[in-house]
């Protein structure tokens, strides 16, 4: 089923709207929220497994998201380290690496855009549905982001775990 030529003209500005919404949420000073850092920490492993699950029969793909993974785990140590960390008595803040955050986002929106640009002109869903999530660079790059996620999430939640009794006996005196 071919999409309409107008389809992606209404869907651009609208991904490119939230695409800003999230690029403003990911590199600027945050605060550590527990429940967001723990579903990130529960759903993105989740997803990364379903990858995975669909991944097996094809050995370069699940090859690829298996380097992703580990690649993606050393580039959340790496950012990590790079964090700025925050601790007053206006409380706990964080701030990501702006170009990690960035060149993550990028990374993912970009392969993502290309591969359902190759589903658009190929003719739509019924075509290429089969293999759409099924290819090496595409499951590589899904693991990066699929990895990195829950472990900067469990750094910044140790972080700010670790930093919770200081935080109490400061505003106590």
């Amino acid at each position: 089923m071919a999409l309409p030529t107008f389809v992606p003209l209404l869907l651009v500005p609208f991904i490119g709207w939230r695409l800003y919404s999230r690029y403003r949420k990911l590199v600027g000073r945050q605060t550590p929220r527990t429940g967001r850092l723990w579903m990130s920490m529960l759903l993105f492993p989740l997803v990364f497994i379903l990858i995975g699950v669909g991944a097996l029969r094809d050995a370069p793909s699940f090859e690829c998201l298996l380097l992703g993974g580990v690649l993606g785990a050393a580039l959340a140590f790496w950012g990590l380290k790079l964090t700025r960390y925050e601790s007053g008595a206006d409380g706990l803040f964080y701030t990501p690496n702006f170009h990690i955050g960035v060149s993550l986002m990028l990374l993912f929106v970009g392969r993502m855009g290309y591969r359902f640009m190759q589903l658009y002109t190929s003719g739509g869903l019924d075509s290429r549905a089969d293999d759409f999530g099924i290819n090496p660079v595409t499951t590589l790059i899904m693991g990066i982001v699929f990895c990195y996620y829950p472990v900067y999430s469990s750094g910044i939640l140790r972080w700010s775990k670790s930093q919770a009794p200081s935080q109490k006996t400061e505003n106590q005196a």
